[in-house]
């Protein structure tokens, strides 16, 4: 509920792989007018434990969403990239109550272009190890390379990509790696929820195919935009904000 007492509709936001739920305050603060917004939690991320599962991790954090879902009942759920595979495992098999599902930037059917590297699953958990223990300024020097992948606009490559990095669990980024190459399953049409599905032109780690993919099999529309690479609520802040209040207005 909002200081003039209007009642908002609630906004659930699920993070991406290798971010923390910091990366998305900045959009959580923009749609503050329209929604009431809740950030998921991911444990292994954010640096609040682990998941108590060993293996299927995403289909653990899958668990933890549908939960909260059926807790706080929110109108839209927002998953950016692995988060959005997570909701995709969350709405898969569970009838629940959720007017809107927004899948954007996601892995679909599998992360594409990095397959060979993070199948082994150790090349990413000593990677991140190795940048967690080395001097700030090499450490920071490889995320940011990395980071680069993830957006068009370079100068916005910031601490929080090193941050993020330095909090997260290596052998549980591994494992979401893992899975995430593996894949998920072909899905259909949701019958319970109304979707709608984003990409990004410039994205490399998810190409827009990959988008019109998850689209079609889901019988939903696709919103592009055309100038932002994956980490659209950087390349494309405004215009994201913009989306969302006119998805608000639906509700």
């Amino acid at each position: 509920m909002g200081f003039d007492g209007v009642v908002k509709p609630r906004l659930l936001l699920i993070h991406g792989w290798l971010h923390s739920r910091k990366r998305y305050l900045p959009l959580a603060r923009a749609l503050a007018e329209r929604y009431d917004v809740v950030l998921q939690p991911l444990p292994g991320y954010d640096d609040i434990g682990r998941p108590t599962r060993t293996g299927g991790h995403l289909a653990w954090y899958a668990d933890q969403v549908a939960g909260r879902i059926r807790r706080q009942r929110p109108q839209v759920v927002v998953g950016f990239s692995m988060g959005g595979q997570i909701l995709l495992r969350t709405l898969q098999d569970r009838t629940l109550t959720l007017p809107w599902a927004v899948f954007s930037n996601t892995p679909y059917p599998a992360l594409a272009p990095l397959n060979g590297l993070v199948r082994r699953g150790w090349p990413v958990a000593w990677g991140l190890r190795a940048v967690q223990k080395a001097p700030r300024p090499l450490g920071k020097g490889l995320v940011d390379l990395f980071a680069r992948q993830t957006v068009r606009d370079h100068r916005l490559v910031d601490d929080l990509f090193y941050e993020d990095a330095c909090r997260i669990k290596p052998a549980v980024a591994a494992a979401s790696a893992q899975e995430l190459a593996r894949g998920i399953d072909r899905v259909a049409p949701l019958k319970h929820t109304a979707a709608v599905v984003t990409g990004s032109g410039h994205d490399r780690l998810v190409p827009l195919a990959q988008a019109r993919h998850l689209a079609w099999d889901l019988a939903v529309p696709l919103v592009t935009f055309p100038e932002a690479g994956h980490t659209v609520v950087l390349d494309a802040l405004a215009d994201y904000v913009s989306f969302l209040g006119l998805l608000a207005r639906r509700l």
